[in-house]
């Protein structure tokens, strides 16, 4: 019966989990760019409503003058 060899446990991993890795890195760069996209759409979301929101609440004061 022969040991394990450090180099037998590499292979084996890279072989496992090569395709999966390969597939991630072609993805990460769409998958950033998407995910700051949205993030900023929330942002500007939150602000737009929270401006019409602010402008519900605000009162109209007049100011005459005699």
């Amino acid at each position: 019966m022969s040991r394990i060899q450090r180099q037998d446990v590499e292979a084996a991993l890279r072989e496992l989990f090569g395709e999966g890795e390969q597939t991630a890195r072609q993805y990460a760069g769409a998958s950033i760019g998407a995910a700051g996209a949205a993030g900023l759409l929330a942002v500007v979301g939150a602000f737009l409503l929270g401006r019409r929101k602010g402008r519900k609440r605000s009162a109209v004061i007049e100011v005459r003058r005699r």
